[in-house]
This record gives structure tokens, C-alpha cells and sequence, in this order.
């Protein structure tokens, strides 16, 4: 797959990053999403270097995404709970339906 580059504003400054041909879109959200989470962070701390700002919104970031992958994870199994009983009452119903010899 072909490489293209596009520019990205972050904090004010410009960076110039490879992209996959066709992901242009996808990452101009990413970079627009960190974009908001840095300026949350600059603007509600009173941290001032990029770096250290940057390393904030990391952080929050993976929280973030932490929690997400919980929650998924924790409705995968009430599902999967709710399924297994829906399971087990067809079953029952279908043993109930069967004809006796």
C-alpha cells in the first residue's frame, strides 16, 4: 500500500506524518480528537510545555480507552449470560414439544 503524507495541527503546531493511501480521513479524526484533548488539557491545567501536555492527554487517552474496553468486555458477558439462558429455555421448550412414545 502507497504512503502519502498530510499535515496535522496539534497545539498550535504543524507536523507532517505519513499516511496509508485511503486513510486520510481516519486520521485527520485521530489527530482532530487529540487536537481537542491537548487543548482540554492546556487550557484546564496549568501545565504550559507541549511535551508535558502531550504526555496528559496519553495518559487520559489510555484511561479512556481502558474503561471502553471494560465496559465492552463487561457486556460481552451479560450477553453472552442472556444468550446462554435464551439457549436454555428453546431447549427446554423444544424437549417439552418433542411427542412421547
Amino acid at each position: 500500500m502507497s504512503q502519502r503524507t498530510i499535515d496535522i495541527k496539534l497545539i498550535d503546531r504543524l507536523y507532517t506524518v505519513n499516511c496509508p493511501a485511503g486513510q486520510e480521513v481516519a486520521l485527520q479524526q485521530a489527530a482532530d480528537k487529540l487536537n481537542s484533548k491537548l487543548e482540554q488539557i492546556r487550557s484546564g491545567t496549568r501545565l504550559t510545555h507541549p511535551e508535558q501536555i502531550a504526555v496528559m492527554a496519553a495518559l487520559n487517552l489510555c484511561h479512556e480507552s481502558a474503561q471502553t474496553a471494560e465496559a465492552q468486555k463487561e457486556r460481552i458477558t451479560e450477553l453472552e449470560d442472556k444468550i446462554k439462558l435464551l439457549q436454555e429455555t428453546l431447549e427446554q421448550v423444544m424437549s417439552e414439544q418433542r411427542p412421547r412414545r
